[in-house]
């Protein structure tokens, strides 16, 4: 009785020793109002502007999958908003740059954007807006939990017209001029 005893105890010890690391791993997690006058990361309270954006996705703790480059950022902002990888509501690589390693800094980008990841220390912050930043628009985040390292923007690709579209969009235009002439004569 005892040995099953010492044995159940090991293996509690054992399993316990194994999920510990699972459940201090990070996961993402959104933030449901991200007013620009602050959300909590890492208990601070991060502030950002000058737009408050529609939503925010924050991953704290350990790097997130993926490396830094904007090709693996961009993959990972189609994955957390469900974006496809081409076509309408695909991403546009619009700017990137490295930052100092302080807690609050900013910067602008040159083009528009509606996404944009923020790395810091161990984390990634990503932003979305429905009405797209304008170009040259300089951007402020503060109060990070650890250094901020680099940023990458991308713009969403609209919905351009058809070649038939514009076809149809003419004939009908044409219609509507013989109507009128037809009317009056």
């Amino acid at each position: 009785m005892n040995k099953t005893k010492h044995a159940v105890f090991g293996l509690c010890l054992g399993v316990s020793a194994c999920l510990a690391p699972l459940a201090q791993a990070a996961s993402w997690v959104e933030i449901s109002n991200p007013a620009k006058g602050g959300f909590t990361v890492g208990g601070n309270s991060v502030t950002y502007g000058p737009v408050a954006a529609s939503s925010v996705w924050v991953y704290d703790g350990a790097n997130p999958p993926g490396a830094q480059s904007a090709a693996a950022i961009k993959t990972l902002l189609n994955t957390q908003f469900g974006l496809p990888s081409s076509g309408t509501g695909s991403l546009v690589f619009a700017s990137q740059g490295d930052l100092s390693s302080s807690k609050s800094g900013s910067f602008t980008v040159n083009s528009s954007f509606d996404y944009l990841a923020v790395h810091y220390g161990r984390g990634e912050l990503l932003f979305h807006w429905d009405t797209p930043v304008a170009a040259n628009t300089l951007f402020s985040i503060g109060n990070l939990p650890r250094g901020l390292s680099n940023f990458r923007a991308f713009s969403s690709v609209s919905a351009v017209p058809e070649p038939a579209t514009y076809g149809m969009l003419l004939m009908g235009l044409g219609m509507l001029g013989f109507m009128a002439r037809r009317r009056r004569g």
